[in-house]
């Protein structure tokens, strides 16, 4: 019966047009970060005062920034397919034939789904982009020194560091019961008090373990696509130890959501 539900809930997010958008916005913000780069410093790169970044750049720095853009539409996403449930009174319906947990469940997993896809994109579009530039601008395209299993694994862990906030979205809105209310406390924390916390607070020890600052230390493994390894600074955890933490955040979000949502009446 999971399976069954997380099939329904795909169709029912691929048939909002906010589905579509989200991944043309990705894959638009990716495509204009790197054509301004090349393009403003073209100059520089063809004289050789600015080096020729290699092709894991393209790969690597999409991943790193898209975030910036993707958030966004996770947080409206996942508030409005749990939040419309209550609204709609679909969840009764599908209640009546699947447990709550398989139907809370299918839910995130829909929402994972749909991260890694953002995130294959995002690398997609990164590499087209990066070789179209370096083939017809600068022929200089090349594939030395580019990791194809680290490119590979990428959008894998970098899903990985994302799940919280999926997880915290929908405790948020199972504990409001409203698509509305999830999505403005879910844009609150993560577009200006996580903001705040992360600037105010940078540097100070415990700011390390909170979801963006997860995010940011598996952006340090990027630099595996391209044979580096850059050492964390102090102020953030190893990537290793900020996927632990991030699947232990997942886990606790997950599991208040589930407790709330099997003692919640749906049926008022």
């Amino acid at each position: 019966m999971f399976f069954r539900l997380f099939s329904i809930e795909w169709t029912r997010l691929t048939r909002r047009a906010l589905f579509w958008f989200a991944l043309a916005a990705c894959a638009l913000f990716t495509w204009l970060g790197l054509q301004n780069f090349y393009s403003l410093n073209q100059s520089q790169l063809l004289d050789g005062t600015l080096k020729m970044p290699g092709f894991s750049f393209d790969l690597a720095n999409s991943l790193d920034q898209v975030l910036l853009v993707a958030l966004t539409f996770l947080v409206i996403i996942g508030g409005l397919m749990m939040g419309n449930d209550y609204s709609q009174r679909t969840n009764q319906h599908w209640l009546m034939r699947a447990s709550r947990p398989a139907s809370l469940l299918s839910k995130f997993a829909m929402l994972v789904m749909f991260t890694l896809l953002l995130n294959i994109l995002t690398l997609l579009v990164g590499g087209a982009t990066g070789w179209y530039y370096k083939t017809f601008m600068y022929q200089t395209f090349s594939l030395t020194n580019v990791n194809g299993l680290a490119a590979l694994a990428a959008p894998f862990y970098m899903t990985l560091v994302e799940l919280p906030y999926l997880a915290l979205m929908l405790l948020i809105t199972v504990a409001t019961r409203s698509a509305f209310a999830g999505v403005a406390i879910g844009l609150g924390y993560t577009q200006f008090i996580e903001i705040l916390l992360s600037s105010i607070f940078y540097g100070a020890g415990w700011s390390k373990w909170m979801m963006r600052n997860l995010y940011f230390s598996a952006t340090y493994l990027l630099n595996s696509i391209g044979n580096k390894v850059v050492p964390t600074p102090e102020y953030l955890l190893a990537p290793a130890p900020a996927f632990v933490t991030a699947a232990v955040y997942t886990l606790i979000f997950l599991a208040a959501a589930l407790w709330l949502y099997r003692r919640q009446d749906v049926g008022g």
